[in-house]
């Protein structure tokens, strides 16, 4: 079970269900390690400009945040078992709540303080 308030999502990919968390750090750590924001990095992905070396960044740094031990085979594994663009929209989804929940986050604190 995912918890949400912790930025917590669940993913499936090739058939298995995975807890995911990417936060701040995580996604500092992705822009350093792609040389990419991660806004422009959700945009390729969401146009089909994605490389595999992206997709197993994101989710190393995802799975591992949502407390999962896997090393860069296990991940490739879980991507050899789908297929690229079912781990391309995965992943682009996976950002694209990232950023949104982010988003509301800093615009409901930004409401109290006014």
């Amino acid at each position: 079970m995912t918890n949400p308030l912790k930025g917590e999502i669940e993913i499936e990919l090739g058939g298995e269900t995975y807890k995911c968390r990417l936060t701040i750090d995580s996604l500092v750590k992705i822009e350093d390690e792609l040389d990419k924001g991660i806004i422009e990095l959700a945009t390729d992905i969401g146009q089909a400009k994605v490389r595999i070396k992206t997709l197993l960044v994101v989710l190393r740094h995802a799975l591992r945040g949502g407390g999962n031990d896997f090393n860069e085979n296990k991940i490739k594994n879980i991507l050899q078992s789908t297929s690229i663009i079912e781990s391309s929209t995965v992943v682009a989804q996976m950002l694209a709540d990232t950023l949104s929940d982010s988003d509301e986050d800093n615009q409901e604190s930004s409401e109290k303080k006014q």
